[in-house]
C-alpha cells in the first residue's frame, strides 16, 4: 500500500511550527536552522521587531493549544528574555543574590508547621517558617509551635515581623538589589508582551464564562487555552522567582504596572475551573507581596473584589463558595493586618464602607419576613448560626472588621468617614 506522504498529512511538531511561523516574518532559514541561539542572534540585530518575533512564538487564535505548545513557547521566549540559555542565565542570577535575600515568603499549605513568636509579631497571624526560626535568634521570647492553613512566612517583611526578629539570612526588603541592567533591558520588553497576551487569553475565557454556563465549543477551548496558559507562565515565573530575589521584584513590578492584568489575575478563580492551577496562580501572587508596591497595588484590587465572594456566598446560599473560590480567605490575613497598610485601604478604598456593606447584605439575606435575624448566637463567641449556612462568611468578615477597626488611627472607625460603596 502507498504511503500518502503529502504535506496536508504531516503533523508537525511544536517546535516546527513555531519556525514555520518565523520563516513567515522572512527570518533566514540559516538562522532559524541553528534553533534558539539563531533567533537570539537574529533579534539582536533586529530589536524593533521583538512584538512580531513573540506574536510568532506564541500559538495563533486558531491553532490548538495544550500545555505542551505553551511550553514549548515558552522556550523559546526565555531565550529571547535572557538573550541566550535560560538555565545559565538564571544560576548566574542565583549566584549574584545569594546572600541578598531580603524577605523568605516561603509559601505554606495546610498543616505545615510553623513558629509565631509573641515579642517579635506585629499581630496574631504573623509567623515564620521553620528554618527561619532557627536562624534568628528568640532566646527567651514567647513563642510556640503552629500547624499552618496557608500563608506564607513573615521574615524580613518588616510590616509583619519585628526587624530583631529576622534571621540571619533575611534583613528586609530594602535589601533587594535591582535586576542587573542588561537584564532589565532584555527582560521587561518580552515580559510585557506576555504578560498582556496572558491577560487577553483570561479575559476572553471570563467573558464566555459568564455568557454561558456550559463549557462547551468554542467556548470550551478559550477555556482551555487560558487555563493551560495560565498553568505554564505560572510554572515558569515560580521558577524565576526561586532562582533571584531582584527577578522576583521585578516581575512583580511588571505586573502591577500591567493594566487591568492583577484584576483578572484575582478573578481567575472565577473562571479557571481546575484546584491545582488556582492554587499555583495564588502562591505566585502571594511570593510577590513581598514588593511593597505590589502588596499596596494588590490590596487596592483586592478590596474591589471582596463583595464578588461574598455576595456569590449569599446567592448560593451556602459557604461553599469559601471554598470553592479561596483567595478571599487565603489573602485577607495578609492584607487587612498589615498596620502601615489597612489605614490607607480605608481612606483611599472606603474599605470599612465595603465591609460593613457585605455585612449588611449578610443579615439582610437571613432575615425573615419581620425583619429580625433567622438564627442563634452562640454567647460568648463571635460565631453565628444562620438559617442558611452562612457561619464562614460571617466568620470572615467579622475578623476582617476586628482587624480594620484594631488599629489607633482615630480616622479608621470615625463614623463620620464612612461612604456607602456605589
Amino acid at each position: 500500500m502507498e504511503i500518502d506522504s503529502s504535506p496536508e498529512s504531516v503533523v508537525l511538531s511544536h517546535y516546527d511550527l513555531i519556525i514555520q511561523r518565523l520563516l513567515r516574518l522572512g527570518i533566514p532559514r540559516d538562522k532559524l536552522n541553528q534553533g534558539q541561539h539563531g533567533l537570539v542572534a537574529f533579534a539582536k540585530s533586529n530589536r524593533l521587531n521583538i512584538g512580531e518575533l513573540v506574536s510568532a512564538i506564541l500559538p495563533t487564535d486558531g491553532e490548538e493549544v495544550d500545555e505542551d505548545v505553551f511550553h514549548e513557547s515558552m522556550i523559546w521566549l526565555q531565550w529571547l528574555m535572557f538573550e541566550g540559555d535560560p538555565e545559565e542565565a538564571l544560576e548566574n542570577l542565583a549566584k549574584m543574590s545569594a546572600n541578598q535575600r531580603g524577605v523568605c515568603g516561603a509559601v505554606w499549605g495546610n498543616n505545615d508547621i510553623a513558629y509565631r513568636c509573641r515579642t517579635c509579631e506585629h499581630d496574631p497571624t504573623c509567623a515564620i517558617c521553620v528554618p527561619c526560626f532557627e536562624n534568628g535568634n528568640h532566646k527567651d521570647h514567647d513563642y510556640s509551635v503552629i500547624y499552618t492553613g496557608g500563608g506564607c512566612c513573615d521574615c524580613g517583611d518588616i510590616t509583619a515581623w519585628k526587624r530583631e526578629g529576622f534571621c540571619s539570612n533575611h534583613k528586609g526588603a530594602e535589601q533587594i538589589q535591582p535586576l542587573p541592567k542588561h537584564f532589565a533591558e532584555s527582560l521587561g520588553p518580552i515580559l510585557d508582551l506576555l504578560l498582556n497576551y496572558w491577560k487577553e487569553k483570561l479575559l476572553s475565557a471570563k467573558i464566555v464564562s459568564e455568557e454561558s454556563p456550559r463549557v462547551v465549543g468554542h467556548a470550551g477551548e478559550l477555556q482551555k487555552a487560558a487555563k493551560e496558559l495560565t498553568s505554564t507562565v505560572v510554572e515558569m515565573l515560580l521558577d524565576f522567582c526561586k532562582h533571584s530575589e531582584s527577578l522576583l521584584s521585578f516581575i512583580s513590578q511588571r505586573v502591577y504596572s500591567s493594566a487591568g492584568l492583577l484584576d483578572i489575575l484575582l478573578r481567575a478563580e472565577r473562571f479557571i475551573m481546575n484546584g491545582g492551577v488556582v492554587g499555583k496562580l495564588h502562591e505566585l501572587l502571594l511570593k510577590m507581596l513581598s514588593e511593597p508596591i505590589f502588596k499596596y497595588e494588590f490590596a487596592k484590587v483586592f478590596v474591589h473584589y471582596y463583595p464578588t465572594i461574598v455576595n456569590a456566598a449569599i446567592s448560593e446560599g451556602s459557604d461553599a463558595a469559601f471554598k470553592k473560590y479561596p483567595l478571599l480567605s487565603t489573602f485577607s490575613v495578609q492584607i487587612l493586618t498589615v498596620p502601615t497598610l489597612t489605614p490607607r485601604l480605608v481612606e483611599e478604598m472606603n474599605l470599612l464602607g465595603v465591609l460593613l456593606q457585605c455585612l449588611g447584605n449578610v443579615f439582610i439575606y437571613c432575615a425573615g419576613e419581620d425583619g429580625r435575624l433567622q438564627g442563634h448566637y452562640v454567647l460568648g463567641s463571635s460565631r453565628v448560626q444562620m438559617k442558611v449556612d452562612q457561619t464562614a462568611v460571617y466568620s470572615v468578615l467579622t475578623f476582617d472588621l476586628d482587624e480594620t477597626c484594631g488599629y489607633k488611627d482615630p480616622n479608621v472607625c470615625d463614623p463620620m468617614t464612612l461612604v456607602p460603596p456605589e
